[in-house]
């Protein structure tokens, strides 16, 4: 009976210590879950996605094709409302007009382009178009980034890469 009992200690012993576990016991504590906000994409990604998604809402408003362009419009509307809220503002420049643009954004232009794309006018997608290329351009500026520009006409490619003038000899 003692031997039974004394096999059983050691059964549980073993079971119960960690040196019958393949990993070794960690003498640390748990992380502390950490207080701040989990770092999102850089600003600059999102915004590039933004920018092609502008481009192609208005190819495809060019090409008659508004389905394409509103679904497109509908998507900046979710990145800014999901994404830029989120993301990591850059580290040089101003930055911190850049969250109340976005808001403004986000309940003014983004509506207004999908809004626009829907009617299927041309001339209301043109017109929505341009102001939400004049709103991006004025937080470019207020950033300290006005070279990246985005086109007022529907279908030019995002940013504006047209040459200034002459190529350089």
């Amino acid at each position: 009976m003692k031997r039974l009992m004394r096999r059983s200690a050691l059964s549980l012993f073993l079971v119960l210590s960690p040196l019958s576990c393949d990993k070794p016991p960690s003498t640390s504590p748990a992380p502390a879950a950490s207080a701040e906000k989990p770092a999102g994409e850089d600003l600059g990604n999102v915004m590039a996605m933004v920018g092609r998604r502008f481009e192609l809402a208005g190819e495809a408003a060019v090409a008659d094709r508004f389905q394409l362009a509103e679904f497109e419009a509908h998507e900046i509307g979710e990145v800014f409302e999901d994404d830029v809220p989120k993301a990591e503002l850059p580290k040089e420049g101003p930055t911190a007009h850049i969250l109340p643009m976005a808001k403004s954004f986000l309940e003014n232009n983004a509506p207004e382009l999908e809004k626009a794309a829907k009617t299927r006018d041309m001339k209301a997608f043109t017109a929505a178009f341009e102001h939400t290329a004049a709103a991006c351009n004025a937080c470019h500026v207020a950033s300290a980034k006005p070279f990246i520009e985005v086109p007022g006409v529907p279908g030019k490619h995002v940013p504006d890469v047209t040459p200034l003038g002459p190529p350089p000899k």
